[in-house]
């Protein structure tokens, strides 16, 4: 979620600096020949006009992963690298996967969950639309018989999907 929040604050600024831009433009375009100002605009405005839909566009995916990741059924951490590097985590919830910044929605656009499979070493994701389905599989730390349960109780309750325990 934190590469998500730095995209964002990254994509208002150069929003914000585009827009400031052109209008400087149009303020000093008195000065300067007409077809200066309209060259100097055919680009900044555009410009300003894309990185703002970015930006609302990474507000979105910000949005959900906040939900997902204050909604988790599970948070796996799938690698630790020893470098000093962060954690690469995953949140699973009702309303999706949040996977680093990689977002997976559920529930939304037609993409619902349609299978969870539980093994004592990984947890399997089955989701999509009819016409098209995918599967993600999230590696984590062995879990016994008991704690298997828990979490297929879990989304049971919250998803309604009743998840397959491999043992």
């Amino acid at each position: 979620m934190k590469a998500i929040r730095q995209r964002r604050y990254i994509l208002a600024t150069a929003a914000g600096l585009g827009i400031l831009a052109s209008v400087l433009i149009l303020a000093c375009g008195r000065s300067t020949p007409e077809i200066q100002t309209q060259m100097l605009l055919t680009v900044s405005l555009p410009a300003s006009v894309c990185m703002v839909a970015l930006w609302v566009q990474n507000c979105r995916k910000l949005r959900i992963a906040r939900l997902i990741a204050e909604n988790q059924i599970l948070h796996i951490r799938t690698a630790v690298i020893s470098d000093g590097a962060d954690d690469i985590e995953a949140f699973i919830s009702y309303f999706g996967i949040l996977l680093d910044s990689r977002v997976i929605k559920f529930n939304q656009e037609d993409i619902f969950l349609k299978a969870v499979e539980i093994g004592r070493d990984y947890i399997s994701l089955t989701y999509g639309t009819d016409r098209r389905v995918q599967s993600t599989r999230l590696l984590h730390e062995a879990i016994d018989d008991e704690e298997a349960e828990r979490i297929a109780e879990r989304f049971h309750r919250e998803t309604g999907i009743i998840p397959v325990i491999h043992s």
